[in-house]
């Protein structure tokens, strides 16, 4: 139930960038480089969480955008360019190792999934 949470809060918050860009879930997909079917299974379906691709190309089309608020909630969703939100470079370089770690680690565990579908298939078919 947390993990579902967690997918609605970073949903509603990718809502508010669209909200605040004054675009529609199509045209959002567009300027972020992500399919829009892909935006809409996050955003408006709720069905995945975004992505390291979808995270990151949403990050830097964004300029003003906190990408600690994207990620966890915590701040303001706009950065603030005298103070910097205390972002550091180097802390947006580990969110970013962060989510790419993540996205690898999904994908070991498809790839395992589907090893150990076949293998059953394979067995209960004999």
């Amino acid at each position: 139930m947390i993990f579902l949470r967690l997918i609605m809060d970073i949903a509603e918050r990718i809502n508010q960038i669209i909200d605040r860009e004054g675009l529609t879930v199509a045209s959002f997909a567009r300027k972020i480089g992500v399919g829009d079917q892909t935006v809409r299974s996050v955003c408006v379906l709720k069905r995945n969480k975004p992505g390291f691709e979808f995270l990151s190309n949403l990050v830097q089309t964004f300029e003003w955008l906190n990408p600690v608020w994207v990620l966890t909630g915590k701040g303001e969703m706009e950065i603030n360019r005298d103070k910097n939100d205390g972002i550091e470079v180097d802390s947006i370089a580990e969110l970013v190792k962060y989510l790419r770690e993540k996205d690898e680690k999904i994908e070991r565990l498809i790839e395992e999934k589907t090893t150990w579908k076949l293998k059953y298939e394979m067995t209960s078919g004999s």
